[in-house]
């Protein structure tokens, strides 16, 4: 790995964790993620959990890891693991934009129109060319003291009886934090176990349930739910993880309050659920 004389402990190892996450997800070699250009594969179609589950396929998925810890600029290599119908006007994109050019805008709108114009299959509303991948470790994270970290509780499957609490315990396999008030969960995080090293926490939600005055001003209660998420992983001994769009700044903001860098860009196309 460059950079990895300059990296800390903490850090080399995470960084060691995820290139291997992400290399198992893609289909390549963990060293792909650092070789310099691209590396092109093909998307696989065989032993993907969404595709038997859901009929889901992966069409795009993008990785290519920033220049050094704390870096926006993507660095000098990337691996795109791409489907048959869209290799051949993805892949020449990608051979006349290096990584490091890539994530302009005008790339990934020229992306963003081939994946639609060469998609066989209706593409998923969760399909995003423009997503980075962000990371923490335990000496980076910083201290938040605010009283909503108070009113956080884990849900417990053994003895949850609400229905909006047991259907978020469903779709959030690494857990669920929550904020109740009078009996009703106004704002949520969950987790997803992706492996047993590498735990991705989604984006935390307010529901309608949310008084006028917490929507107002949410900043607070996001980071403390953040933090609340991210502290449980790294307590279990694993690589928290957070993926941002461009229109997510109220997480973003959370992200580095509480010490996260970002670890790659991403650009991710799947067909919609069957």
């Amino acid at each position: 790995m460059s950079d990895a004389g300059s990296l800390s402990t903490s850090d080399a190892h995470a960084l060691r964790l995820l290139d291997d996450y992400y290399a198992s997800l893609l289909g390549c070699s963990p060293s792909d993620l650092r070789r310099p250009g691209w590396t092109s594969l093909r998307a696989r179609a065989e032993g993907d959990p969404m595709a038997l589950l859901f009929g889901m396929r992966s069409l795009v998925n993008i990785v290519a890891p920033v220049a050094a810890p704390g870096a926006v600029r993507v660095g000098e290599a990337g691996v795109a693991a791409l489907a048959p119908e869209v290799r051949e006007p993805i892949g020449a994109l990608l051979r006349a934009t290096p990584p490091p050019h890539f994530f302009a805008p005008e790339s990934l709108a020229l992306l963003d129109a081939l994946v639609s114009s060469w998609a066989t299959e209706p593409l998923a509303p969760s399909s995003e060319p423009n997503l980075t991948l962000w990371y923490i470790t335990r000496p980076r994270v910083q201290t938040w003291l605010t009283p909503w970290q108070e009113w956080i509780e884990r849900l417990d499957e053994t003895v949850e009886s609400d229905p909006f609490a047991i259907a978020l315990l469903a779709r959030h396999g690494g857990g669920v934090f929550v904020v109740r008030q009078r009996g009703a969960i106004i704002a949520y995080i969950g987790l997803r176990a992706h492996s047993p090293q590498v735990w991705e926490l989604l984006e935390p939600t307010l529901t309608s349930r949310a008084p006028a005055a917490v929507s107002e001003r949410p900043e607070e209660l996001l980071v403390a739910l953040v933090g609340r998420a991210t502290r449980f992983a790294l307590d279990g001994r694993r690589q928290p993880v957070c993926a941002t769009t461009p229109g997510a700044t109220l997480l973003e903001h959370a992200l580095t309050t509480l010490g996260y860098l970002p670890y790659a860009r991403s650009s991710v196309y799947t067909t919609a659920m069957r």
